[in-house]
């Protein structure tokens, strides 16, 4: 990423930093806009063609407008996918020069949260002036994360501060045998220059070098576990579709327009609820490079390689059996399903403790 260069005033600097605000904002709504003129042109198809199937008189002139409303559609979903990314460039940039800013050992741990390592401490503050938290480096701990959401290489990478609660949480608010608290920023070359120079030591996973970053892993063992109310949803929306779909032949008798568009919206919600059944299921699957977990209800998932799993341990959660998986900056917790830990102690005993 390509620094801004800093101004030596202080006064330049915020007017600086106000423009690429103001720059952000416009990519920011410029991105909202392309994606709206996207859906309008496809309710613009979707309403040509129904117009040209009622009124054969203007069905061409519908049809070609149908044909322009295709096209922008494609044209602006590509300008807002574009857009977008422009976007969020200009985001990771605004944010690296109000860092610097600010200092170059300054680094945000949250919205409008600094965290600035000096002598012998860190002081975590705001953007502005207000209250000041000062941690000895002694108390800290510092981990490389790579988050990944897909079985591969390719992940966020981050650099997460291990710090005792006590510093961050009133006096009460919090039990003493709690875990430390743990703040996220970007792992970048200057965040890495920093807790070197301070002399912090960087545990946990190494960003590598020259690694294939595209590359899936291949699965050795998954497992599912179905999600049953969504499932009966997508039933009940499956039939819904059949039974439209069924009841567009008789209609398309009397009116054949109308008995089209039953049955294709019929057919499209079948579709629909057949993908949603398929889809309605969490799975854990084991790897030769780590374990995967993948959400049924919002699509969530994570992948954990071995060398940032500490251990794994079987128990219970509110009468479910789970699999806790311990990694040096915090736990996962995981269904137990079928057979996966007797499969997780037979190739990883190392890591599953009895």
């Amino acid at each position: 990423m390509k620094e801004i260069p800093i101004p030596a005033a202080p006064e330049a600097q915020q007017k600086k930093l106000r423009a690429i605000r103001r720059t952000c904002r416009f990519l920011g709504i410029l991105t909202v806009a392309c994606a709206a003129l996207a859906i309008a042109c496809l309710l613009g198809v979707f309403i040509s063609v129904i117009v040209a199937e009622f009124d054969r008189g203007v069905s061409t002139l519908c049809y070609y407008l149908a044909g322009g409303f295709g096209g922008g559609a494609v044209l602006f979903a590509l300008l807002a996918f574009l857009v977008g990314k422009l976007s969020g460039r200009a985001e990771l940039r605004m944010a690296d020069f109000a860092e610097r800013c600010d200092g170059e050992d300054s680094f945000f741990v949250g919205e409008g949260t600094l965290a600035t390592f000096e002598e012998g401490r860190l002081r975590i503050h705001g953007e502005g002036k207000g209250t000041e938290i000062f941690i000895p480096y002694a108390e800290i701990r510092a981990f490389s994360v790579c988050a990944r959401t897909l079985p591969r290489e390719k992940g966020e990478w981050s650099v997460v501060l291990e710090i005792p609660r006590r510093y961050l949480m009133k006096e009460g608010a919090y039990a003493p045998d709690d875990p430390p608290a743990l703040v996220q920023t970007e792992l970048k070359e200057r965040l890495l220059s920093t807790l070197e120079k301070f002399g912090i030591e960087l545990l946990g996973e190494r960003r590598p070098a020259d690694m294939p970053m595209g590359k899936r892993f291949k699965p050795l063992k998954k497992y599912y576990l179905p999600d049953k109310k969504r499932r009966n949803r997508s039933l009940l929306c499956g039939g819904l579709g059949l039974v439209l779909i069924v009841a567009g032949i008789p209609v398309a008798f009397y009116n054949l327009t109308a008995g089209i568009v039953l049955a294709v919206f019929g057919a499209f919600l079948l579709a629909r609820a057949l993908i949603a059944f398929v889809q309605a299921r969490s799975m854990f699957a084991v790897y030769r490079e780590g374990v995967y977990w993948r959400e049924s209800v919002r699509r969530e998932s994570v992948f954990l390689k071995w060398e940032e799993i500490e251990h794994i341990r079987e128990g219970e959660h509110k009468g479910f059996p789970i699999l806790t998986v311990h990694c040096a900056y915090g736990d996962y917790h995981f269904p137990k399903i079928g057979d996966a830990w007797e499969y997780l102690s037979e190739q990883h005993g190392e890591k599953c403790d009895a």
